[in-house]
């Protein structure tokens, strides 16, 4: 079994940067506190999963087609702090320095980058899939052989599988789409039908699963004031679909062999730790820090 592992980068460099505290500088007082987050968080995974292969996926420089479909999608961000920006080239040294390969596509977010990876390699029964996000719109890729690792607070992952969504969300995953055709969602600006929440979103996707069938069983919807409401907003309904869905064929040219991975503590990732006074990370990778440089290339494992 071939054990793969695709992280949803940007999900934890922006939660890396907002939970662990600005006070994380460099000795020349550049502010690292998102690469730690995200550095410290690649260390647990790749100790933990023992990875084969390894992906980081990027959103795109460019707007996506989703701004170009509805404008306002995401409208509700601020613009990135400077303290942010700064650390984004950092970050992706930590990350090619680690050894993993970085994947993105023009017009295209993190989300379809990994809908397409999963899709092109979920088809070889010998590849397990890790998703590695926080984001719940990755649970809608989960099978037999993908899975979403989530940070927990111990500082390890737990995993969700087809039974743990299921359980979770209390509609097959599969609906996910539907449901946040429905229920909107702040986070993206993504509308919904004004006017239904959680509850009733649950069970309108329980009893007709998607939003093609609501609408294709309208006349029976009750009480008449939630047809009144779904009537009203059938568009937006149907462009909250389409805006939450994944796309699984975005244009990325990828092999197998581009992203096998094996963690070697190399002298340049031992200076940047160094220079950026991450000497707690350091010793997670058993890395003498009272010499300048370890005596050799070390293979973790």
């Amino acid at each position: 079994m071939r054990k793969i592992v695709i992280v949803d980068t940007f999900n934890f460099l922006h939660r890396a940067y907002h939970a662990i505290p600005k006070s994380f500088r460099a000795p020349d007082d550049t502010p690292t506190n998102a690469v730690y987050g995200v550095t410290s968080m690649l260390i647990s995974l790749i100790n933990e999963t023992r990875p084969d292969c390894i992906v980081a996926a990027l959103d795109s420089r460019k707007p996506t087609f989703r701004s170009e479909e509805f404008s306002n999608y995401k409208a509700q961000r601020k613009e990135m702090e400077d303290d942010l920006k700064v650390q984004i080239p950092l970050v992706f040294e930590s990350i090619d320095l680690l050894g993993i390969l970085k994947i993105n596509c023009e017009g295209y977010e993190a989300d379809d980058v990994i809908g397409t990876l999963v899709t092109k390699l979920e088809s070889e029964e010998q590849n397990q899939i890790y998703i590695v996000s926080n984001d719940r719109d990755m649970w809608q890729l989960i099978s037999k052989n993908v899975f979403v690792l989530i940070p927990n607070t111990k500082g390890g992952f737990d995993k969700i599988d087809e039974e743990e969504a299921l359980k979770r969300l209390e509609f097959n995953k599969k609906h996910l789409v539907d449901y946040k055709a429905l229920r909107g969602d702040t986070s993206d600006n993504i509308p919904g039908v004004y006017g239904i929440g959680e509850v009733t979103a649950k069970k309108l996707i329980s009893q007709y699963e998607t939003v093609e069938n609501i609408y294709k069983h309208i006349d029976e919807i009750k009480p008449e004031g939630l047809k009144t409401k779904l009537v009203e907003s059938v568009e937006m309904a149907y462009m909250s679909k389409k805006l939450a869905t994944i796309i699984l064929d975005a244009p990325i040219q990828f092999k197998i062999e581009d992203c096998q991975f094996k963690l070697v503590i190399s002298d340049e990732l031992v200076s940047f730790l160094t220079k950026m006074n991450f000497k707690s990370l350091l010793r997670r990778l058993n890395v003498d820090i009272d010499k300048k440089l370890p005596e050799n290339q070390l293979n973790l494992f």
